[in-house]
C-alpha cells in the first residue's frame, strides 16, 4: 500500500515537472527604429488576440506554453505595424517600429493683399529628412514626412522677408498657414493732432504720384523700395496739408502723420425782433465764453478750428438763442434773432372801494385769456418790450380797457384795473316809486288825523245860541 502511494506520487512529480518545463516566457521591447527610445502603450496582439501594452519602459512579458510558434503583431499611434511569427522557444524578442509617412503641407499668403504667394522656396530638416520644394499658384507645397518629428521650416520668397519656423508632426496628416509680408511694404497712418483719432479718407501722394486714400483706420499701405528719399504729401478736408521728403531705412515699416485743422472766420450778429442790433449780448462757443457784441450787434473770431459747435448767444432781456453749427470748408456769418424774454404778470380788478372784483373776463389783445379769482387776479405770461391791449368785463361793471406796456428786462409786471359799477335806470324808477308811496302814505295818515280831530268838537255858533 505504501509502495503504490509512493509510485503516485513520483508519477505526479514527473507529470509537474514536464509541464514546468515545457512554459515559455516572451519578453518583448519595442522601440522606436530611428531614435531606439522606449515606446510605451504599444499594443501587443497573439494570433489575432489582444494580450496586452508596453509599460513605460516599451516591454512586455508574455508566458506561454511554448508548444507552437506564435504569430506576434504589435501596433501604435504613429507608427507602421509590425508583423512577425516569433518560435516556440524564443525568451527575449526586440521590435523596432517604424514611424507612418505623413504629408505636411504649406499654404503661404501675402499679408498685404491676403493672395496665395507662388514661386516660394520652402526647405525642411528634420528626423533624418532634407527636402525642399516651391509652391504653385495655389501658394501651397506638400511634403512627405515621418509622424510625430520634429522639423525646421525655412521659407524664402522675392520681395518678401525670409520666414524660419518650427512644426511638430502629430499622427496624422498636417496643413500648416502663414503670412508673408512684403519687404517693401510700408503703411501710412493719418491721425487728428489733438484726439489721435484716425482719419479716414485722407490723401496721400508720393513723388507727385497719388498713392492713395486712407481707410477707416487711417491706413494706406504701399509698396515702396528701402534705402530712397520719397517726397510724401498727405491732405484732407478741413485740415491743413502735410508734407516731407523722407529718407526711408530699411526698417521702415509705419509712417504716422498727425493733421491739423484748419482754421476759419466765424462772426456772429444779434439782432432782437424787431431786427434791432443788441450790444453786449455774450458769446459762447462749446460752453465757453468768447467775448461780446459791438454796438451793432456783431462779434468776430478768426481763427475757430474746423469741426463742428454749439453757439450761444445771451443777453439781459432776451431768451437764450443757441445752434450747432459745422464749421468747414469757409467762414460762416451767423444770424442770433433772439426773443424777447417773458414776465409774470398779474392783472388786478377791483372796484372804486378796491374791493376785488371777482369772476371778470380778462380779454388781452382781443384774445379771451381767464377770469380773475376770488381775489380778483389773474395770472399770465408776457413777452416783454411790447404794448398790450388789456380789457375787464363783468356783469354790474363798467367794461374798462387799458394799454399797458411790459419794459424790457422786467420779469414781473402787475396790470391794475379799476372797475366802475353800472347806472341801472330800472333800478332809480323802482327807488322813486317806493319814496313816493311812502310819501303818499304819510299825506293820508296826516289827513285821516285831521279829519278825526274836527268831528271831536261842538260847533262854534250853537254855542252861543
Amino acid at each position: 500500500m505504501v509502495k503504490s502511494r509512493l509510485i503516485i506520487v513520483l508519477l505526479a512529480s514527473c507529470l509537474l515537472l514536464c509541464c514546468t518545463a515545457q512554459a515559455v516566457t516572451l519578453q518583448i521591447s519595442v522601440v522606436d527604429e530611428k531614435t531606439g527610445s522606449a515606446l510605451v502603450d504599444a499594443s501587443v496582439y497573439v494570433d489575432g488576440d489582444y494580450i496586452g501594452s508596453t509599460a513605460s519602459d516599451g516591454t512586455y512579458s508574455y508566458v506561454h506554453s511554448g508548444k507552437k510558434d506564435l504569430r506576434l503583431k504589435v501596433v501604435r499611434s504613429g507608427y507602421r505595424d509590425w508583423l512577425d511569427y516569433v518560435g516556440a522557444d524564443r525568451t527575449s524578442l526586440a521590435v523596432n517600429m517604424v514611424r507612418k509617412d505623413e504629408t505636411l503641407t504649406f499654404e503661404l499668403y501675402d499679408a498685404g493683399t491676403l493672395k496665395p504667394v507662388a514661386g516660394a522656396l520652402v526647405r525642411i530638416e528634420g528626423d533624418g529628412v532634407s527636402s525642399s520644394g516651391t509652391t504653385g499658384s495655389s501658394g501651397s507645397a506638400a511634403f512627405t514626412v515621418r509622424a510625430g518629428a520634429l522639423y525646421n521650416v525655412e521659407v524664402r520668397a522675392s520681395g518678401y522677408y525670409d520666414l524660419s519656423k518650427t512644426v511638430q508632426m502629430e499622427n496624422s496628416d498636417r496643413v500648416v498657414q502663414y503670412w508673408l509680408f512684403s519687404s517693401d511694404l510700408l503703411a501710412v497712418q493719418v491721425r487728428d493732432s489733438e484726439t489721435s483719432a484716425p482719419l479716414a479718407g485722407a490723401e496721400i501722394v508720393v513723388d507727385s504720384a497719388r498713392a492713395g486714400v486712407t481707410d477707416v483706420d487711417g491706413k494706406l499701405p504701399l509698396h515702396l523700395q528701402r534705402e530712397k528719399r520719397y517726397s510724401i504729401k498727405v491732405t484732407a478736408p478741413d485740415y491743413q496739408p502735410y508734407q516731407e521728403e523722407r529718407y526711408l531705412d530699411a526698417d521702415n515699416v509705419l509712417i504716422l502723420v498727425h493733421l491739423s485743422k484748419s482754421a476759419y472766420p466765424v462772426s456772429i450778429t444779434a439782432f432782437d425782433e424787431a431786427m434791432k442790433p443788441i450790444a453786449e449780448a455774450e458769446v459762447f462757443l462749446n460752453g465757453t465764453l468768447q467775448g461780446k457784441t459791438n454796438q451793432y450787434g456783431r462779434f468776430a473770431l478768426s481763427d475757430v478750428h474746423a469741426g463742428t459747435y454749439l453757439i450761444a448767444v445771451r443777453a439781459p432781456g432776451y431768451g437764450e438763442w443757441s445752434e450747432t453749427r459745422q464749421v468747414s470748408g469757409k467762414g460762416e456769418d451767423i444770424v442770433a434773432e433772439l426773443k424777447y424774454d417773458r414776465a409774470s404778470v398779474i392783472i388786478r380788478a377791483e372796484g372804486p372801494d378796491r374791493k376785488a372784483v371777482a369772476d371778470a373776463v380778462i380779454v388781452i389783445d382781443g384774445q379771451v385769456a381767464g377770469v380773475t379769482d376770488s381775489l380778483g387776479c389773474f395770472k399770465t405770461a408776457l413777452v416783454t418790450n411790447r404794448e398790450y391791449a388789456v380789457t375787464a368785463t363783468r356783469e354790474g361793471y363798467e367794461n374798462i380797457t387799458v394799454n399797458p406796456e411790459i419794459p424790457l428786462g422786467t420779469t414781473e409786471f402787475t396790470v391794475p384795473l379799476v372797475m366802475e359799477q353800472t347806472f341801472n335806470a330800472w333800478v332809480l324808477v323802482a327807488g322813486i316809486g317806493v319814496v313816493a308811496a311812502v310819501v303818499l302814505g304819510a299825506v293820508l295818515v296826516v289827513r285821516r288825523r285831521n279829519a278825526g280831530a274836527g268831528r271831536g268838537r261842538p260847533p262854534r255858533g250853537r254855542d252861543k245860541l
